[in-house]
This record gives C-alpha cells, structure tokens and sequence, in this order.
C-alpha cells in the first residue's frame, strides 16, 4: 500500500516498505516537490506515538554527533500527518471525507538517508561462501572505526549488529538505528546502564541483571563487536544466548576456549582470528579489549596496511575511504 506523509510543510510518498522493527516501520519514500515531481529517495521511519522516547532518542543523538560519512546521515525530523494515499481509496471506492479524516494517524518521523545496497545481514549470514578473513578484516576495521566515533562523544550504540549497518551505494558501510543508543555525561568508567536494550544474541551476559546491578554500555559494545566479527566471517552465530546454559558458551564461561572453537572444527581459522574473538567475548568485562587495543590486534593489522595519511590517527575525523576490496566482494555476493 501506497502512504501519504505530511510534516514540517512537505509533504512525502511512502512507496515502499523497506522494514519493520521494534519501534518503528521504514519505507523507501520521496518528497512530492512543488512541480509535482519526486525528489531523490529517501528511508522514512514511521514513529507510533507510543514509541516517541526511541524516536526522541535516535533524533538527539544523530543531531549531536559530529559528521562521519558511516553513520546514517537524518535530513528532517518532527510530528506529522500519516495515511493512505487518496489513489488507494480511488481504487476501493472509497471517497468519504470522514473515511479520509480517520485514516489519517499523528506519527513522529524521520527523513533519512537511503541505503539502496541493503544491510550487512544480506552480504554475510545464510550464503554458501564465507567471506575470506583478508576482507572481513577489512570491513570490520571500518565499523570498529565508527563505533570508536562514537564512544570518543560518550555515545554507545547498544544495538551493534548486521541489520543495522547499511550498505550505501558506493558500498560504503552506515551505522544505523540509535533507538536504543545511550548518551553518558561521565568521563569513562561512568558508562553504567540500568536497563536492557539490543537484540539477545548480541548481547554481553551482564546486561541480563541490567534491572539490579547495571552494566557497562561501552563494554557491552565490544562484546556485540565480537559477535558481529564471528557474524561476519564465519556467516553464522558463535552461540545462541551469552549464558552458561548455551552448550558452547558455557565454554567460554569456563574460559575453556580450545573447546570452544572445537565446535568450529570443520571451518578453515586462523589462530590471530580465534584470539581475537575470545577476547571480545569474554564473560568478564574488564578483560575484553578496548577499542584501541583492537584496532592493534595482529589479525586487523595483517589485513590493514596503514597509510601515511590513514585519517584514523585524527582524533576528530576517522578515514572514510572505501576499500576496493570490500567493493568487489560485495558486489560479488549482491543479489
């Protein structure tokens, strides 16, 4: 079905559902310009009232951070008018005023960048190759990078995972979806969360006692890294559940790691990539890595040859270059 959006005096068509989560509907979506023409397309979320905190939340921080081309970029937010486009009622005879005055739903929205090449799920989970770890290397480099962005502005993203990093036209990976993110005014060490927020799987094991005992968001950050590293070059999940009652986390648990990847046997590792993995999700916080300490692990480093002006030693814009690399791989396994 085709809708109308009507907010902040534009007015836009909703072609398209692109998808649905928690909190909100996403449709690939057009502004109706004053000749009648359509604009370029845009990704429009639609907001029930109900779900303002989350769209309050992501509209905060995006409108905070400084300008980083991997994260979704929000042109125009605010409250508007929401319905199905008149064609639509033309079409099922339906032409009463007060049919058309009841259809009508206040909503809050967002006008957001449209990512045409889809989410990072679609490159990496449920195909028949892996992605070789030269390239994974690569592309998790790029998001690590973003992630860094964030936390350096006291943000965590506490929903890291593939469907929600987009892959823009140029193939260039977009950090999305910050309904859940978490804005700190500590310093670090200050970054303690009362409640839980992200998808499971991706979750560290402290966020489970959230309600009682808080948990660090910058740590859990990491933790869902490493699930998405797994994620990324393995094409399935390390474990269902961050619990000693999932049958190979438990190993981790124990700390038992040989007996971990035992699991994994029958799939071609390295052993940089394997040390990398256990100390991202390791049960206790304080011995997962830090950002920087990732970026120096020997496995990106192998894979990551730096530059002699690589804008990642700025400490206020990181390098957004787009590896040629990553372009052909992903390309390759386009649908």
């Amino acid at each position: 079905m085709v809708y109308i959006l009507e907010g902040n005096s534009n007015k836009y068509i909703l072609e398209k559902l692109l998808g649905e989560g928690a909190t909100c509907k996403c449709y690939l979506g057009y502004e109706i310009l004053s000749n009648q023409e359509k604009s370029e397309p845009f990704a429009i979320k639609i907001f029930n009232q109900r779900f303002y905190p989350y769209y309050s939340n992501e509209v905060d921080i995006l409108s905070k951070l400084p300008k980083n081309d991997n994260i979704i970029k929000l042109y125009n937010h605010g409250k508007g008018l929401f319905y199905p486009s008149s064609s639509e009622d033309k079409d099922k005879k339906i032409n009463s005023k007060e049919k058309e005055k009841n259809d009508k739903e206040e909503v809050f929205f967002e006008i957001m960048e449209y990512a045409i090449n889809g989410e990072l799920k679609d490159y990496v989970k449920g195909k028949s190759t892996r992605i070789p770890e030269k390239i994974s290397a690569k592309i998790f480099k790029r998001i690590v990078l973003t992630v860094k962005n964030l936390h350096k502005n006291n943000i965590a993203h506490c929903d890291i995972k593939p469907e929600n990093i987009l892959v823009d036209k140029n193939f260039r990976l977009l950090l999305n979806d910050f309904g859940f993110s978490q804005i700190f005014d500590g310093e670090k060490g200050d970054f303690i969360l009362h409640k839980f927020a992200g998808s499971n799987i991706y979750c560290a094991p402290e966020t489970k006692k959230a309600y009682t005992k808080g948990f660090d968001a910058i740590k859990n950050d990491i933790f869902s890294l490493g699930v998405l590293l797994f994620v990324i070059t393995i094409g399935n999940f390390p474990f269902l559940s961050a619990s000693f009652s999932d049958e190979k986390y438990r190993y981790i648990v124990k700390k038992n790691y040989e007996r971990f990847w035992e699991f994994f046997s029958d799939i071609e590792i390295s052993e940089e990539f394997k040390d990398l993995i256990n100390k991202l999700i390791s049960i206790n916080p304080s011995q997962r890595l830090e950002i920087k300490q990732i970026l120096e692990h020997p496995w990106l480093k192998k894979y990551n040859k730096q530059k002699n002006n690589d804008r990642s030693v700025n400490n206020n814009i990181e390098d957004d270059s787009i590896d040629e690399d990553i372009i052909n791989e992903f390309k390759s396994r386009k649908v």
